[in-house]
């Protein structure tokens, strides 16, 4: 009997644990990420990573978060990070970009002397170095009598001259625009082979090099005119300026498997056009010496990281505020890659399921429910076993009272009869 109601009470226990792992199917399907994915704010996206080898692509990706004051820096061309971008789902057959702080050449800035002070040119060379120098860079100088000439350009004289004298720049609708050469000046760099780039200052012939106070020099992908270009001292003072370098996803690693579900633009045998149903949209090429692809996810419905596997995600458009202002008074219904808006049929509850299979949605409802009863059940049966030993008890107490009262009555008519007799 002892048995058959321990068998009994697992029952409840067996449903009630089994709801619990149904309900965690959906969280373990996908196992957390336990790499740090941000250092100072900045949020560092596969293939970049911070921490141990499977964190990151290869070395080349590789970011070190400084543990004292949380600075992010790119590992093998040693700059700080500002940011990463992941491709432009808006720009057909797009890179990723990256944000650096690289170096300012100066001369005559508070140091006493005329001779340009020349930091480490900018390295992103190297036998598989995904990076380049996009065609946002430009090359610039600021102060006066100035000339900013870029060095290690094979084959090509890149520069700029900076005056002070008005009256041999542009208009001063130009200068507001850009840097025209008054104050300051810019040109733009060619976009390739990633180098190693450097930057000097030059005197302008006929100009004195003591005169003309402080002068810098530096390749940045911000944009400075004559009217919000500030003082060489504070591009001095900062030691760098913001630098973009654009990156590919490198293919050569065998553990890099093909991305399943994604279209290929780069095939000629296909159409190149795609639609909802596409997750995600990848171009393929080679360069520096490695084969690469550059991916993004489909926006019209899909959002997160292409270079991760299931990193496309649905965008439930219902949610967000186009489903509501498209479908108006009708219900939102989201689809995989896309929504629809259908007629609202009155009387009838439509099941979210959130992410889990109809089946797995159905089956946790119906063990939830047996889950719910099985507590009830315990519960009962607690009470009807406690009750019947308390019952029990109390017969048992109620009986022996009786007894006893019964026993007393006999033995006072017993002295009564002594008394008489």
């Amino acid at each position: 009997m002892k048995t058959e109601t321990q068998n009994l009470l697992c029952i409840p226990l067996v449903i009630f644990v089994l709801s619990l792992f149904i309900n965690g199917v959906s969280s373990a399907r996908k196992p957390p990420d336990l790499c740090n994915r941000v250092c100072g704010g900045i949020s560092i996206p596969f293939p970049f990573g911070i921490g141990g080898k499977e964190c990151y692509l290869n070395p080349w990706y590789e970011v070190v978060c400084n543990s004292t004051t949380s600075v992010p820096f790119l590992s093998r061309i040693n700059r700080e990070l500002v940011n990463i971008s992941l491709p432009d789902a808006t720009e057909y057959y797009s890179n990723g970009v990256v944000h650096i702080k690289g170096p300012v050449t100066s001369s005559g800035c508070s140091t006493g002397t005329s001779q340009p002070l020349t930091p480490q040119p900018l390295n992103v060379a190297g036998q598989g170095s995904p990076y380049f120098l996009t065609d946002n860079n430009l090359l610039m100088a600021v102060g006066c009598n100035v000339k900013a000439v870029m060095t290690d350009i094979k084959s090509q004289i890149i520069g700029c001259e900076s005056s002070c004298d008005e009256r041999n720049s542009s208009s001063q609708q130009v200068r507001n625009k850009i840097c025209s050469g008054s104050k300051c000046c810019q040109t733009r760099i060619p976009e390739g082979q990633p180098q190693v780039i450097g930057v000097n200052i030059e005197i302008p012939e006929g100009k004195n090099r003591t005169e003309g106070g402080c002068r810098v020099a530096f390749l940045t992908s911000k944009k400075y005119s004559s009217l919000n270009v500030t003082e060489p001292e504070e591009f001095h003072s900062d030691g760098y300026a913001v630098v973009e370098l654009g990156w590919y996803f490198d293919t050569t690693d065998p553990r890099v498997l093909r991305p399943i579900g994604c279209k290929n633009v780069s095939d000629a045998s296909q159409d190149g056009g795609y639609g909802s149903e596409t997750i995600c949209v990848c171009s393929y090429g080679y360069f520096s010496g490695f084969s690469y692809r550059s991916c993004y996810c489909n926006s019209m419905g899909y959002a997160g990281n292409p270079f991760l596997p299931g990193g496309c995600v649905d965008i439930d458009e219902c949610k967000l505020e186009e489903g509501r202002k498209r479908c108006k008074d009708q219900s939102c219904v989201n689809k995989p890659g896309w929504f629809t808006c259908e007629p609202k049929k009155i009387g009838q509850i439509k099941p979210v399921f959130q992410g889990k299979s109809q089946f797995e949605y159905i089956l946790s409802v119906v063990l939830k429910i047996l889950s719910f009863w099985s507590v009830l059940y315990m519960l009962f049966f607690c009470w009807c076993r406690c009750s019947y030993r308390f019952g029990t008890v109390a017969f048992r107490l109620w009986n022996f009272r009786v007894v006893q009262v019964y026993q007393e009555a006999e033995e006072d008519q017993s002295k009564e009869r002594v008394l008489q007799a």
